[in-house]
């Protein structure tokens, strides 16, 4: 017994020492940066591998043994701390400075870039918030990897096209999805009028300030698009706008004043004594060529005639683009103010915008407003955003139109026209068709007037242990009215003047219901999000016109004729959805999501669709067999995702036969015409991808991001032409006219190709730091198949043939010129040994496909500087390997008469031109009077590789010692430019920032802004 009593108490001595030599530690880590919880991060007794994770409060405990003092703690995307136990203790990381420490938002869940599965890229618009751009798409530019940025006009709130990764669609759209603070919005053109009278459009992404943005993140593959399903087949950009902070409230104002002009030497066009000279050989060579003439009476008959085409004015040749374009000029003032506590936080801002564009009659005028409160209370926390803004826009005609500037500058108009008559006086007539774009202007206009308005309340309630359950509210609306007028003098609208109003309006509601779940179980961490969301979208036209005024007071009450039209269209779009992602220890993930969307917009039999994505991550840089190398390669994650994705039809009503009453006359009496060719079986197009990617970082300083990506597209949309003896045709609202075809799902298409990014931190010191990020990126794409039948369509000097890229083009191959004719010469390309032989007679010759638009590769590079207090940043932007279409055919005759009624192109050299038989050294064809030749050939096809100076700061700020003294905590002055320098071929006449397509007419140019601006903090 007493031996049995003396092991009891020896065991009770032996661990009550035990327990008095460890000591139980509790504790919590938050970011430095908003003192946010930090879930997940590891905590390790120093020196051994005892170690655990904090739960979803940024909470832990962990047992100290005997004689440990100290925890290392880490997580991905933050510096490591190794720092003194002791109970209660409050551990602050600071966030890393390299990419991997970046946060991805896509909208449904925040993740750190160094645990993310899928291939995404943040960009923060701090660098970018002094650039003056009108459109927060400019901001992207050059910045991410897989992402071009084009547009049909520069002008003030033109319209963007934004492409990721490629094209995907033929006619249901390839733009992609936008997502504001985690809800889709519509994107895109908002202008009734646009591709009738203008060419600008009104993007609907520029009615947001571009200084309310806090970050934006690009989703490229099927990981995390997926979940937005129908939607997602073009990418996703989720745009996250600024919300309040703790702490002290802090009132900013920042203003910008500038200029601009066009960043390019726009189809530069010949002075008036080139020009005349050029003409006046064209006449020689018809004397000597046609009319028999020698040499001497060659000259001299050219001399006799030159004088109709080419004289000089009484007060000199006319410089049409003095004439017709001025230097732009803008102003912005911004106001915010932004503060709270833990428990409420706001962020409010007042902004206004102004610009003139080059144009005098483009020009824009915005005022936004913007509010982000939030408050937490019990277990709740409550989010109400709202986001207004006002724009006027005035537009001017482009492209073919006679009015166009541009088009008058580059062809219609010479320096031998001129605008004014002897008394100074505006003439109402002259150029090439006999109209006078200065009077014109004056009795013109377009103006454009909109609102828009985004408002979302959100409520999340904390249910349990971190099960939240949200329920979001979010109102999208927009309202327009667009005036067209051309009065009574004016050339369109004479002689009774011609009115035009178009009152456009839509109405988006969503609503999202959200279960969340997130749960660390010592190493396993699990992430679920169950989704309900629905979406109700309306859509009103209104139009009206009146003519004949027998005054000058355009309303339309004092029109003798009149015409009314109007237009109501809905859809709506229910969806299911839900994610779950696991890690094991931060090293091993897997992730799933799918998604469950039925719309209005196809018939019952095919209205649901079901989408789905599988992902995984390996940070292999834990593993053990990687320690010998850990002083080089920092970390290492390789991710590989595939899913499914897919985009619904544009037309909301494609499965259905429709008729219409209006306009339908049947021999002079009403009656009512079919014009919707319904097709029942109308299904999704499918987007599969898959995505293998690998990020490293070496030295803690240089991270790498490379990712080869795969996506086929199946069930392609396409307008099947079909007879018209039925008698029935459909509207397509795209290409705003009726046509007799009819959507089936019958192509494919195949995008790949791969991307890299390179950050690199150069110095990171108390007085300089200076960071360099250089992104490329190649893609590829091909059409799989047509409709089943046909292997070819040709549209122009385009041709979309199955296993050849979607913009490709197809023309006569150039081959030089003639030595004894003069004449063009042209590959035969007829499919035999003959091919490469050459002909001047074009019958002879087979058209090829010469070139593709895509280029072969693109990217930008961004270096951001700070010395003290001075700081610099610039963005470089480039592409290489691509080809556009110079579609003005016109001027391709080599002296036909529009030549010599109009402006002509500086590439009509006259020193590189065809002098005479048995010249083996001309460069370009003989000119002569009366060629009527416009052969579409690789002759106009010009090179789009460029290099740009996208955006340039740099700024200046006071010391704060000086300025605290003024009440302030921040004062800045800076100068900004955008478009600044482009390096380019000088055959590429147009600006490299095109439409997508690639065939360029007259269309305005991207502007070179310079601006001065100031910055205060209170």
């Amino acid at each position: 017994m007493r031996k049995r009593l003396f092991i009891i108490l020896s065991l009770l001595i032996t661990t009550c020492g035990f327990a008095m030599a460890q000591a139980l530690i509790r504790g919590s880590v938050v970011s430095d940066s908003d003192g946010s919880p930090v879930i997940g991060a590891t905590i390790v007794v120093d020196g051994t591998s005892k170690g655990t994770v904090t739960n979803g409060d940024g909470k832990f405990s962990i047992t100290l043994p005997a004689g440990k003092k100290n925890v290392r703690i880490s997580y991905i995307g933050f510096e490591p701390q190794t720092v003194a136990a002791k109970n209660g203790m409050k551990v602050k990381l600071l966030e890393a400075k390299n990419e991997l420490a970046e946060t991805i938002i896509t909208g449904y869940g925040n993740f750190k870039k160094a645990s993310f599965t899928g291939s995404a890229q943040s960009l923060k618009t701090d660098a970018m918030q002094d650039v003056p751009v009108i459109s927060i798409a400019d901001k992207l530019s050059g910045g991410v990897a897989g992402v071009s940025i084009s547009q049909t006009s520069g002008a003030p709130g033109g319209t963007k096209s934004i492409r990721i990764r490629g094209m995907s669609s033929i006619n249901a759209g390839n733009d992609p999805l936008i997502v504001v603070d985690g809800t889709p919005v519509q994107s895109g053109d908002a202008n009734p009028f646009s591709g009738s009278y203008n060419d600008t459009g009104s993007d609907l992404l520029s009615t947001i300030n571009p200084n309310d943005i806090e970050s934006m993140t690009v989703i490229k593959d099927a990981a995390a698009a997926s979940l937005y399903g129908s939607r997602a087949a073009n990418g996703v950009i989720v745009i996250t706008t600024k919300s309040g902070k703790a702490g002290k409230t802090k009132l900013s104002f920042r203003s910008d004043w500038g200029f601009s002009n066009m960043a390019i030497n726009y189809r530069p066009t010949l002075g008036g004594d080139d020009r005349r000279a050029l003409l006046s050989k064209g006449l020689e060579n018809q004397a000597i060529y046609d009319l028999g003439m020698s040499a001497a009476d060659a000259k001299a008959y050219a001399e006799s005639k030159i004088d109709a085409y080419a004289s000089m004015p009484k007060n000199g040749w006319t410089d049409w683009k003095d004439l017709l374009f001025r230097t732009g000029s803008h102003q912005n003032y911004q106001m915010s103010v932004t503060g709270g506590n833990t428990d409420t936080k706001f962020y409010a801002s007042l902004a206004y915008n102004k610009q003139l564009g080059i144009a005098y009659d483009q020009g824009l005028e915005r005022i936004t407003g913007n509010a982000n409160l939030q408050h937490s209370f019990g277990r709740f926390d409550l989010q109400v955003t709202t986001q207004l803004s006002r724009t006027r826009q005035d537009l001017a005609n482009e492209g073919t139109s006679f009015t166009s500037p541009i088009m008058n500058y580059a062809w219609v108009q010479n320096p031998s026209s001129t605008p004014y008559n002897d008394d100074g006086t505006l003439n109402d007539g002259c150029g090439l068709f006999g109209v006078n774009p200065i009077f014109e202007r004056d009795h013109s206009s377009d103006v454009y007037t909109f609102t828009k308005a985004f408002s979302t309340v959100k409520l999340t309630y904390n249910i349990w242990d971190n099960l939240k359950l949200s329920e979001k509210i979010a109102y999208d609306y927009f309202d327009g009215t667009e005036d067209v007028l051309w009065d009574k003098f004016s050339n369109n609208g004479g002689p009774g003047g011609v009115m035009q109003r178009d009152k456009l309006s839509y109405q988006q509601l969503n609503s999202q219901t959200q279960l969340t779940y997130e749960k660390t179980f010592g190493q396993h961490n699990v992430n679920v999000l169950l989704g309900f969301e629905t979406e109700n979208f309306v859509n009103s036209d209104n139009y009206v016109s009146g003519q004949k005024y027998p005054g000058q007071l355009y309303e339309f009450g004092n029109a003798a004729e009149t015409n009314a039209s109007s237009g109501y269209s809905s859809y709506r779009l229910t969806s299911y959805l839900g994610r779950i992602d696991y890690n094991y220890a931060g090293r091993y993930y897997i992730g799933a999501s799918m998604r469950t969307d039925g719309t209005s917009k196809l018939s019952r039999d095919n209205r649901w669709g079901t989408f789905w994505s599988v992902s995984g991550a390996w940070r292999f840089i834990d593993e053990k067999f990687m320690a010998a190398v850990k002083d080089v390669l920092s970390d290492g994650k390789l991710r590989l995702s595939y899913g499914v994705n897919g985009t619904q039809p544009s037309d909301y009503y494609a499965y259905m036969n429709l008729y219409k009453y209006s306009n339908q006359n049947y021999n002079g009496m009403s009656g009512m015409g079919i014009v919707g060719i319904a097709n029942p079986d109308l299904r999704w197009e499918k987007n599969k991808t898959w995505n293998i990617g690998l990020d490293l970082q070496f030295l803690h300083r240089i991270s790498v991001t490379l990712d080869y990506y795969q996506r086929k597209t199946s069930d392609l949309i396409y307008n099947l032409p079909v007879s018209m003896t039925g008698g029935h045709y459909r509207y397509d609202g795209n290409a705003g006219a009726y046509v007799f075809t009819q959507p089936m799902n019958v192509g494919e298409m195949e995008n790949k190709g791969f991307e890299m990014t390179v950050t690199s931190v150069n110095f990171d010191t108390k007085d300089f730091n200076w960071t360099t990020s250089l992104n490329l990126s190649h893609n590829s794409n091909k059409l799989t198949k047509l409709d089943g039948e046909s292997q070819e369509i040709i549209s122009g000097p385009m041709i979309h043939r199955v296993g050849e890229p979607y913009y490709s083009y197809y023309l006569y191959e150039y081959a030089g010129v003639d030595a004894q004719t003069g004449k063009p010469l042209y590959y035969i390309n007829d499919g035999t040994d003959n091919a490469r032989n050459t002909t001047t007679e074009i019958a002879q010759a087979n058209k090829t496909i010469v070139g593709k638009h895509d280029p072969a590769i693109e990217g930008g590079l961004t270096n951001t500087l700070r010395y003290k207090f001075i700081d610099l940043s610039f963005t470089l932007t480039y592409s290489v390997g691509g080809e556009a279409f110079d579609y003005a055919t016109w001027q391709h005759t080599d002296g036909g008469r529009y030549l010599y009624g109009g402006a002509v192109p500086a590439s009509y050299d006259l020193s590189e031109m065809w002098t005479g038989p048995g010249d083996t050294n001309a460069k370009l064809p003989k000119f002569q009077y009366g060629s009527a030749s416009t052969t579409a050939s690789s002759r106009w096809l010009m090179p789009t590789d460029y290099l740009r100076l996208k955006s340039l700061t740099i700024g200046f700020s006071a010391p704060t010692s000086f300025i605290s003294k003024l009440g302030l905590t921040k004062a800045r002055a800076y100068f900004s430019g955008s478009n600044l320098l482009t390096w380019k071929s000088k055959d590429l006449v147009v600006d490299p920032e095109m439409s997508p397509s690639g065939i360029m007419t007259f269309e305005t140019p991207a502007y070179r802004t310079f601006a001065f601006g100031v910055e205060l903090d209170f």
